[in-house]
């Protein structure tokens, strides 16, 4: 079976540090950046990291990406774990609607095109981007299992090269463009909305330019995951990623 990790790069490393025989292994890149987009209730021009001091943040799932991230950003700029209330209580798809209806939350951290759908309708405003801010990882991966690339590579490479092809349509089309052509994905967000979304994503290099995973964004992944104390030991890059395929698709 061909497992798409969606935003679950970790859960690869996870099953290495486990010791998972047929562990996953890691054969392309679409993102290296994380998604996530800080929300807070007022327009913020201005932001700094600092400005958590004290607030009330809900920061996604226990040990997820982005609450992983906004740790790891918090720390970088000099806020301990006490400083900042980072809470991941709130089931994930349960978070736009707390923050909505409970005033308790400062701020939420929200993915696209969420965020920009929160801010048309007039509930809050986009204050900082949690990837621009952490760095470039490989947050979103394909991943298959190890016996699974010893058998059907030429099924990996095919995914790859469509998931490529629309990687380079994205890049060479507006995103009003692009945007018309996702409404059929995302029935319950505007048009405007997805493609002030795309451009968001844009303006911080989110997606990956080559499917190509880089052996330094692997190593800053797992010092973010070891900031947040959920990584109980280094992951071998040779061992958890086979850029082969990639290369071959980026050729």
């Amino acid at each position: 079976m061909l497992y798409w990790l969606w935003r679950l790069f970790e859960v690869t490393l996870y099953c290495h540090v486990e010791g998972q025989k047929n562990y996953p292994i890691v054969f392309g890149q679409l993102t290296n950046k994380d998604g996530s987009m800080l929300v807070g209730r007022e327009p913020e021009p201005d932001f700094k990291w600092e400005n958590l001091r004290g607030k009330h943040v809900l920061a996604g799932r226990p040990g997820g990406v982005p609450a992983m991230m906004l740790q790891y950003i918090c720390n970088s700029a000099g806020l301990t774990d006490s400083d900042v209330n980072l809470d991941t209580s709130v089931e994930f798809n349960a978070m736009v609607g707390t923050f909505d209806a409970d005033k308790q939350y400062d701020y939420c951290t929200m993915f696209e095109p969420t965020a920009s759908d929160f801010v048309a309708a007039g509930k809050g405003h986009i204050v900082a981007s949690v990837g621009a801010a952490g760095g470039e990882v490989p947050y979103t991966v394909f991943a298959a299992s190890k016996s699974y690339l010893e058998n059907k590579r030429d099924v990996a490479e095919a995914f790859l090269r469509a998931v490529f092809k629309g990687y380079k349509y994205l890049t060479e089309h507006t995103p009003e463009d692009v945007a018309k052509k996702l409404t059929a994905s995302f029935i319950e967000t505007s048009e405007a909305s997805i493609a002030a979304a795309l451009k968001n994503y844009l303006e911080i290099d989110a997606f990956a330019r080559t499917p190509i995973l880089k052996e330094k964004d692997f190593e800053h992944f797992m010092d973010i995951m070891e900031n947040a104390g959920t990584l109980a030991s280094r992951v071998s890059f040779s061992k958890a990623v086979d850029n082969s395929i990639a290369a071959k698709v980026a050729a």
